[in-house]
């Protein structure tokens, strides 16, 4: 069996000896930044969705829609009130009780 016996015939020169440790020298390099670039990203996601739970949860994002909702609801109510051809002066004490009805919940809410 001479597969096993085989002997190298390749003869590794000081030159390309050197050019192989330069290179695995500059791959271990790159290794150890993508390594650090790995630690940078891990940390910033963990980062970001921190900051995002905080300001689902800010009470000021949660005042902003449910303001915002409340105007919603009035802009409709107006619509629907001139499309079924309510007269103004009805229309505005209308609008005017249920922003205050609006309000008063918003206000419940902070409590």
């Amino acid at each position: 069996m001479r597969f096993f016996n085989r002997k190298k015939t390749e003869v590794i020169t000081p030159e390309i000896q050197a050019h192989n440790e330069a290179l695995q020298n500059e791959n271990d390099d790159l290794l150890d930044q993508i390594e650090a670039l790995k630690l940078d990203v891990s940390e910033l996601k963990s980062e970001n969705q921190h900051l995002t739970e905080r300001l689902s949860r800010s009470k000021y994002q949660q005042k902003l829609t449910k303001t915002g909702g409340g105007l919603a609801v009035l802009f409709i109510s107006y619509m629907l009130l001139s499309l079924l051809g309510e007269p103004s002066r009805y229309m505005i004490w209308l609008l005017l009780i249920e922003a205050v009805f609006i309000f008063m919940m918003l206000r419940g809410d902070e409590k």
